[in-house]
């Protein structure tokens, strides 16, 4: 960061005028190391900040342009200072580096969503606990049956035994407070 300077925005297109701090970060983030090289500088740069955040077989050559040369055309950097003070002390904090970690969990307005294996899942706490409720008991008048989302089988989220009938309740119960809230933030009602 002390590279940047002041200008903490960074232009990632070729064409565009960077600074001389700018232009030294930029060779330096082509350098570091990854899986696979692009022809696209503007590639080569976002890899090097953040790693690889595609593989380039997954992608059609129109898309690959149209997310380095139209999409992403400035990278501000400005919270990586922020970023990395949260990185080394493992958890949630200030500006100072004191811990705010759910200082107050009660203001949380809405469920979080748990990340497991590097892909955010739209599972609740409460959606967990009424599947594994559901998978110990033994039904046998309500027929259940299991429900695998594809990429997500494996994290054991959705392939459990359950009563789509319980969750899709669980779920539009949840639906319909996010919309209560939303339109009591916009003073609706």
């Amino acid at each position: 960061m002390a590279i940047l300077g002041k200008n903490t925005v960074l232009p990632l297109l070729e064409t565009s005028k960077s600074s001389l701090p700018h232009r030294l970060f930029k060779s330096i983030t082509r350098l570091i190391p990854r899986y696979e090289r692009c022809t696209y500088n503007e590639c080569e740069v976002f890899s090097g900040v953040f790693g690889n955040t595609f593989w380039h077989e997954n992608l059609i050559p129109s898309m690959h342009y149209w997310l380095n040369k139209e999409n992403v055309t400035k990278l501000p950097m400005a919270a990586f200072s922020h970023l990395r003070k949260i990185c080394i002390a493992g958890n949630i904090v200030d500006s100072e580096g004191n811990n705010s970690y759910l200082i107050h969990p009660e203001r949380m307005p809405l469920p979080t969503l748990y990340i497991s294996g590097g892909r955010s899942l739209l599972v609740t706490p409460e959606t967990s606990f009424l599947a594994n409720n559901k998978e110990a008991m033994d039904w046998e008048d309500d027929p259940y049956e299991q429900y695998g989302v594809d990429p997500y089988e494996e994290y054991g989220g959705f392939s459990t035994w359950f009563s789509p009938f319980v969750v899709i309740l669980f779920v539009v119960s949840h639906v319909s407070n996010l919309v209560a809230l939303c339109l009591s933030m916009f003073n609706v009602f």
